[in-house]
């Protein structure tokens, strides 16, 4: 038990450590697959270079080490071209894993912070909808070329001038973590897309993919 608060001590509260946590940045000009009239600027946003189970037991969970840090967790993975981070917060951990929980599949990750994060975009791209469901709550998505999509869903509120149709850079601000829509905590859920989004089930006909299976960035390879 000692060990799994160590780890969320460093996964929630951002604790220093003896061995300081890599930094992660986003190489400056990567852009999404998708063609962008507009140069989009990129954020500062460095995502998390570990991230850690909230608590030993919870639905889907992800196999970790003995401090409850997730293994197969990269900060930037490769999806059909495109780089994008695996959990758009910092100071997040798992409460919620890929796969069938309660007899229904959940197409994502959940992750929790304490206070609620701001989410940020995990690529650049395109916003194609930014609106309220009965499900998702206040939900994001962004399309980021060669099929590629991410959905960030339950957010308490979206960031000021977020659009349908705006090009978006790596990092922008989409709003907190939330507990809108069938959430029943604050959290945000976060969704891999990959297919076709211009047929009538628009995000809804998209295949949901576990974002802890895709291939590492190689440019992260010498930083732990």
């Amino acid at each position: 038990m000692r060990t799994w608060i160590a780890g969320l001590a460093i996964a929630g509260l951002c604790a220093c450590s003896s061995r300081p946590m890599p930094t992660v940045s986003y190489p400056q000009g990567s852009v999404s697959a998708q063609p962008q009239t507009t140069r989009a600027s990129q954020r500062p946003f460095q995502p998390d270079y570990y991230l850690y189970a909230c608590t030993p037991a919870f639905s889907n969970r992800p196999e970790t080490d003995s401090t409850g840090r997730v293994l197969g967790y990269d900060a930037l993975v490769v999806v059909n071209g495109v780089l994008i981070a695996t959990a758009p917060v910092n100071g997040a951990c798992m409460t919620s894993g890929f796969g069938w929980r309660s007899g229904r599949m959940h197409e994502g990750i959940d992750l929790q912070s304490k206070p609620a994060s701001t989410v940020y975009s995990s690529a650049p791209g395109r916003v194609l909808e930014v609106s309220q469901q009965t499900g998702f709550g206040n939900q994001v998505l962004i399309s980021h070329g060669n099929g590629v999509y991410t959905r960030y869903a339950h957010l308490a509120n979206f960031a000021s001038g977020l659009a349908p149709g705006q090009e978006i850079g790596f990092g922008q601000p989409l709003g907190l973590m939330g507990r809108t829509g069938n959430a029943t905590a604050i959290h945000v859920h976060y969704e891999v897309l990959t297919g076709d989004y211009n047929t009538p089930q628009k995000s809804f006909g998209l295949k949901a993919h576990n974002p802890l299976d895709f291939p590492r960035w190689s440019g992260l390879d010498g930083l732990s």
